[in-house]
C-alpha cells in the first residue's frame, strides 16, 4: 500500500511517504524552495518523493491530508473565537480592546482568506494528480501531533501531549496512548494557546514570530525574569485545573514592548520562558498525576522549546521522554500516516533510530557541482581521518553527506562541526554566519559519553539523539567542552551511535581520540534565514559565503589553503 501524508501547509509545509507500511521519504518544501518556513502546497517535496519512489500520483493507495476541508476549518478555528466572553478577560479596558481587534480585525479575517488560498492549492494538485476521491482521506491536526509523538517513540503505552499556536481550533491536548490506540483526554481550544503567547512575546522583542521562538529561549538565559513582566506574564497565562488560559495576550504587545525597552530583551525572554514552563508544566503535571502514566511522548511546535522539555522530564513521575523530531506542523504528514497505518490493521509503533529521510545525491552529481562552481578538491580515501584530523586541528568543517535530516535540525548530514573548546566561539563563528551571537551551540556526542556528560540522562537519551531537549552539564562537560554549554549550564545534545551514522561516529571519534575530547560543535549547515542546505549547489554556496575552512561534500574534500 503507498500512502502520501501532506502535513498542514500554513508554514514549513512537508509530506512524507510510506510503501507497504516502510517509510520511504519525509521532507519538506523549504528545503527545496529555499523559502524558510515555507507556506504553501509541497509540490516540489513531493515530486521528489514521488520520483524517489519511481510513482505516479495516480498509483497512490491513499493521500493523508492533516488539514480539514476549508468550510470545515473555517468553522473550527472561528467558532471557538465567536463564542468566547472577550469583555470577560482580566486587564484594563484598553488591553481588552486591542486583543478583541487583534483576533476579530486581523487573526480572523486573514485566517479565513489562508484557509480559502491554501484550500485551493491542495485542491489543484488533486485534480491534476486524478486522484479518486475515496483515496483522500483528512486527518485531524492534533491527533496527528500525537500519532508521530506515540508511535515513533516506541512505548507500549504513554501520555501523549500536544501544545502550539493552533490546529483546526485547538491548541493544546492530552491522549492516553497504548498499543495501536490513542483515547483523547482533553483539549484546549482558542483564543487559550501558549503558542500565542510566547509568539506574542517574541514580536514583542523584536523577533518573527513562528520563526525565532529559539531565539527568545536562548535569551532568556543571560538574566533573571523581570518582576513586573513576571506578573504581567501570569496575568497573561495560567493554568487552571486541567488547563490553561491565555485569552488576552495580544492586548499586552505595547506593554511588553515598553518592558523590553526600559528594562531590555533578556529579563523578559526570561519572564517569558518562566511563565511557559510554569504553565505548560501544571497542564502535563496534571494528567501524569491522574493517569499515573510514566511514559510522555511530545509534539507540536511549542515542544520545539528544548527547556521545557526538560522541564516536563523533570516532572514527579515521568520515567521515560519522547519528542517527535520534527514537532512543529511540518512533522504531520508522517503522523497522519501512522495513525491511519495503527487503525487500519492495529500496528504498533517502532521506536525510529534516525530521521535521515531527505534526498541524497551521487558522487557524480557532487563531483559535477565542485566542478562546476570552480573548487578545488580530492578525493580522500580515509575522510574521517582526516576530518577528525582537522577538526584536532582548529579547522572550521561544513559537511554534506547522505541523505537530509527530516525536520528542524541539522544532525549531522548537512552541518557545520568545530572544537568545543574555545569560549568565545559563539560570538565570531555566530558572525561569520550572520547569525545572533547570543544563540549557544549544541554538542556531538558520542552515545557511550552522554551519562558522564549530562545530569539526569537515563530516561530522556533518546530525544537527546534529536536535539529536542536540554540537560544540566556535568562539571567534567563544563570544564572540557565549554563552547558547548550555554550560560545557564545547559546544552543541547545530539547523542550519535555507531549503529545509526558510522561515518559520523568516526569523525567524531577520531577527534576524541587525538584530544582527550567527549564532544564538538554541531550547528546547521546554513546561513541566517536560510533553510539548512538540501543540495550540492545549495552546500557549496553556504560555504563560499560562510568563509568556512573545509568543506566535505560525499567522499571529496575542499580546504581552502590548498
Amino acid at each position: 500500500m503507498k500512502i502520501l501524508g501532506i502535513s498542514e501547509i500554513d508554514n514549513d509545509a512537508g509530506a512524507a511517504l510510506f510503501v507497504d507500511g516502510q517509510l520511504v521519504a519525509a521532507a519538506n518544501e523549504e528545503r527545496f524552495s529555499r523559502i524558510k518556513m515555507h507556506a504553501g502546497f509541497p509540490y516540489r517535496a513531493v515530486d521528489w518523493m514521488l520520483r524517489t519512489a519511481k510513482l505516479q500520483a495516480r498509483d497512490l493507495d491513499l493521500v493523508i491530508i492533516v488539514k480539514a476541508e476549508p468550510a470545515a476549518e473555517k468553522t473550527a478555528v472561528t467558532a471557538p473565537l465567536r463564542a468566547y466572553n472577550w469583555w470577560g478577560i482580566k486587564g484594563p479596558l484598553s488591553r481588552r480592546m486591542l486583543n478583541w481587534l487583534v483576533f476579530h480585525g486581523y487573526r480572523m479575517p486573514r485566517n479565513r482568506l489562508e484557509i480559502g488560498r491554501l484550500g485551493r492549492q491542495i485542491d489543484s494538485w488533486l485534480q491534476d494528480s486524478g486522484i479518486p476521491r475515496h483515496r483522500i482521506v483528512r486527518a485531524h491536526h492534533h491527533r496527528a501531533h500525537a500519532a508521530a509523538a506515540f508511535f515513533a517513540s516506541g512505548f507500549d503505552q504513554a501520555l501523549a501531549v500536544t501544545c502550539d499556536g493552533q490546529g483546526e481550533g485547538v491548541t493544546a491536548s492530552v491522549y492516553r496512548c497504548a498499543g495501536s490506540t490513542l483515547d483523547l483526554l482533553h483539549e484546549v481550544k482558542t483564543p487559550n494557546s501558549m503558542g500565542f503567547f510566547y509568539a506574542m512575546v517574541t514580536r514583542a522583542l523584536g523577533f518573527r514570530p513562528a520563526r525565532h521562538e529559539g531565539k527568545v529561549t536562548g535569551l532568556a538565559a543571560y538574566e533573571p525574569p523581570d518582576p513586573t513582566a513576571l506578573a504581567l506574564f501570569r496575568e497573561l497565562a495560567y493554568p487552571v485545573q486541567g488547563a490553561f488560559e491565555t485569552p488576552g495576550v495580544y492586548g499586552a504587545l505595547f506593554d511588553v514592548k515598553r518592558l523590553a525597552q526600559s528594562r531590555g530583551r533578556a529579563s523578559i525572554a526570561a519572564a517569558a520562558q518562566a511563565v511557559l514552563e510554569e504553565v505548560v508544566v501544571s497542564y502535563v503535571s496534571h494528567y501524569v498525576r491522574t493517569t499515573g502514566q510514566a511514559n510522555l511522548a511530545l509534539a507540536g511546535g511549542v515542544f520545539a522549546n528544548v527547556k521545557l522539555n526538560q522541564r516536563a522530564f523533570e516532572i514527579p513521575g515521568v520515567e521515560r521522554i519522547f519528542v517527535f523530531p520534527h514537532m512543529g506542523d511540518g512533522g504531520l504528514g508522517y503522523g497522519g500516516i501512522v495513525d491511519a497505518l495503527a487503525e487500519t490493521d492495529g500496528r504498533k509503533g517502532q521506536a525510529i533510530s534516525d530521521v535521515y529521510w531527505g534526498p541524497q545525491y551521487t558522487d557524480a552529481e557532487m563531483e559535477a557541482a565542485l566542478i562546476k562552481a570552480g573548487l578545488a578538491y580530492e578525493l580522500v580515501p580515509d575522510l574521517e581521518r582526516r576530518l577528525g584530523e582537522m577538526l584536532a586541528g582548529g579547522k572550521i568543517v561544513a559537511r554534506f553527506a547522505g541523505r537530509m535530516e527530516f525536520g528542524p535540525r541539522a544532525l549531522g548530514n548537512r552541518s557545520i562541526l568545530y572544537a568545543a573548546t574555545d569560549r568565545t566561539v559563539n560570538d565570531w563563528l555566530n558572525k561569520r554566519l550572520r547569525r545572533t551571537e547570543f544563540m549557544p551551540f549544541a554538542p556531538a556526542v558520542l552515545a557511550e559519553r552522554g551519562p558522564d556528560l549530562f545530569q539526569c540522562y537515563r530516561g530522556a537519551q533518546d530525544p537527546a539523539q534529536f536535539m529536542t531537549i536540554t540537560f544540566n552539564c556535568t562539571s567534567m562537560m563544563r570544564d572540557m567542552c565549554p563552547a558547548v554549554v550555554h550560560i545557564d549550564g545547559t546544552a543541547r545534545p545530539q547523542i550519535i551511535r555507531h549503529e545509526v551514522n558510522p561515518a559520523y561516529y568516526a569523525i567524531i571519534n577520531e577527534y576524541r581520540q587525538r584530544t582527550g575530547l567527549p564532544a564538538i560543535i554541531n550547528t546547521s549547515f546554513n546561513m541566517h534565514e536560510e533553510p539548512i542546505v538540501m543540495s550540492p549547489d545549495d552546500a557549496i554556496r553556504a560555504f563560499l559565503a560562510s568563509g568556512l575552512d573545509v568543506l566535505a561534500m560525499g567522499p571529496y574534500l575542499c580546504n581552502r589553503e590548498r
